[in-house]
């Protein structure tokens, strides 16, 4: 009896269920100050701060009505944020930093200040706020005078936005401008012991630590997150996206991005009218760009067929993923799947007669099926598994396939099912670390992979399938999305560094062997959560996703969107390796 009720009460909790739902406003009200921060969400989950109609709102979350804030009308009150225990609302005022209490009363000045560039309350009752090119400054939560925390460089045109202490109080995160966009801004950590200045992400705005290990911002409309280390104040692994359709503020003003987080998991953020426009191109190895297809947005893992005449890819309409089949020659497309789950993660077989995808359908997680290329019978199902089965590659021959499986207790380990007779599969390379997004070379004997076991996520080679006869690092800063060149001499990667494309010379007789990673080309293209470009079959061009501009709707925003235990949708997405 004892040892059934120690297992039955020390067995992990499942994961609590994601969950999304509108908060629509009243018909009288719209939300504004789209430049600035205008939504906050408390530490507990309980409130919702947001700005409308030029003022502030305060509402309840067990409560259908909001309630105008005091003092903050007529477009007094703006950019507000919550104290650490949920009692107090801080916000900006006629050119002062103030706070008020939930219960109500009248606000509480705490200094001068002038437009508000993000602020946020630290755990030691400290307030930080940034004040773009006038620096960041300090306050107590009792009010007093402001106090220099970090100076900007002015004759840089440096520009500081949405500081916040992280933990320990001893260096504080923030976006930092020099000209041109905030979505080409920086995200910085800013020692308060020595001074000094990391830079933690290249192309972001309004990056937030989350206490699930997580760094979390915003770049064109979408949440991205990477895995951080708090304590060596490093980003461990490469960008996510993991919400798309976040409002913010427009290119050339601030750093405003609209979303915030509760500390127990729920997030709030204002949708926005924006569509991130991707367009499809080719690049060749110097980087010169040619169209291929006109705007598919959003669009996601493109892969050419073996013979280079089609194209299968993930387009997501309506929230729903499905996969499409382009034809190269005609310019014209077809959709394959029509399942209302996601299917996503295309892999031609290499015949080029059928399209093996990854789906949720039957009420499950990622799981392996395939259907026949031009469009003719049925979906057939692979493998069945409660776990996610995703990103995926064949065996030049086609009798074997290896996968990424994602177990919560093991992380994601790569397994290998073969295609010939009943249809098995059977771990291939399982650590305590993450494998994820497996290549088989050309003519079959090796494999790239990438895998976390130095603490970031990197390239490695293994021969396939007696894996365990050596392995070899071919990238040396931060690599992943692995890709053979056709013959098979050459291996790419993308550098999350540099945000390009990286070539490796590769070497198989006597022994192998790899060359120097070699920079060909850079540029704003998709990437992340799992390899979105694909090589010709001739070698020379890459299909690449080109990240272009945003364009806003001119009416103003009339909801916001709650996704309560986000925080496990974000663990799920980027894994930490904790």
């Amino acid at each position: 009896l004892i040892a059934s009720f120690l297992v039955w009460n020390l067995k992990p909790a499942p994961p609590r269920a994601l969950m999304r739902f509108a908060l629509v406003l009243p018909a009288t009200e719209r939300l504004t100050g789209r430049s600035r921060n205008m939504v906050a969400f408390s530490p507990d989950g309980k409130h919702v701060v947001y700005s409308a109609n030029q003022q502030l709102y305060l509402r309840a979350m067990d409560q259908l009505e909001a309630t105008p804030i005091r003092g903050t009308a007529e477009g007094t009150g703006r950019s507000p944020f919550f104290s650490p225990d949920g009692q107090w609302v801080g916000f900006y005022a006629g050119g002062q930093l103030k706070k008020v209490s939930i219960r109500g009363g009248a606000p509480v000045t705490l200094c001068e200040a002038a437009n508000p560039w993000g602020a946020s309350w630290a755990a030691d009752d400290r307030i930080v706020f940034g004040q773009g090119p006038e620096r960041i400054f300090q306050v107590p939560a009792t009010g007093g005078s402001k106090e220099l925390l970090i100076s900007v460089d002015s004759a840089k045109n440096e520009e500081a936005h949405g500081p916040q202490i992280l933990p320990g109080g001893e260096a504080v995160l923030f976006t930092l401008r020099s000209g041109g966009s905030w979505d080409d801004a920086q995200i910085v950590v800013h020692s308060l012991e020595t001074g000094e200045r990391k830079v933690l992400i290249n192309g972001g705005r309004d990056g937030r630590y989350v206490p699930t290990g997580h760094l979390v911002y915003a770049r064109e409309g979408t949440l991205m997150a990477v895995p951080f280390d708090v304590v060596r104040l490093e980003v461990t692994g490469g960008p996510v996206p993991t919400v798309e359709g976040v409002r913010q503020a427009a290119a050339n003003l601030t750093g405003a991005a609209q979303f915030s987080f509760s500390g127990l998991g729920s997030l709030v953020y204002v949708p926005g009218t924006r569509e991130i426009k991707r367009t499809l191109v080719w690049v060749d190895r110097e980087g010169n760009e040619e169209p291929l297809v006109g705007e598919l947005s959003p669009s996601q893992r493109p892969r050419v067929s073996p013979d280079g005449t089609r194209l299968a890819i993930t387009i997501a309409d309506s929230g729903n993923e499905d996969v499409w089949i382009y034809d190269l020659a005609r310019k014209t497309s077809s959709r394959l799947t029509f399942d209302p789950a996601s299917d996503s993660f295309p892999v031609w077989t290499p015949d080029g007669r059928r399209v093996v995808f990854s789906s949720t359908r039957d009420g499950g997680q990622y799981n392996l099926f395939w259907k026949a290329a031009d469009g003719t019978g049925q979906v057939q199902r692979l493998t069945t598994s409660p776990n996610s089965q995703i990103r995926h590659s064949f065996s030049p021959d086609g009798k074997q396939m290896v996968f990424v499986e994602v177990d919560p207790e093991t992380e994601a380990d790569l397994y290998v099912l073969s295609m010939e007779g009943e249809l098995k599969s059977q771990p291939l390379v399982q650590t305590d670390f993450r494998e994820i997004d497996p290549a088989i070379s050309p003519d079959g004997r090796w494999m790239a992979y990438e895998s976390d076991e130095t603490g970031q996520l990197e390239v490695y080679v293994r021969p396939f399938p007696n894996v365990e006869e050596g392995k070899w690092q071919i990238s040396g800063e931060r690599g992943g999305d692995p890709v053979w060149s056709p013959e098979g001499r050459e291996l790419f990667y993308y550098n999350f560094i540099a945000s390009g494309m990286m070539a490796v010379r590769i070497e198989t007789e006597p022994t192998f062997s790899a060359g120097s990673p070699v920079l060909l080309f850079t540029g704003r293209y998709r990437y992340g959560q799992g390899r979105q470009y694909d090589i010709h079959p001739d070698g020379q061009r890459f299909l690449m996703i080109k990240e272009g501009g945003q364009t806003e709707g001119a009416s103003a925003p009339t909801q916001l969107i709650i996704v309560q235990n986000w925080f496990e949708e974000l663990k799920r997405l980027v894994p930490t390796g904790e």
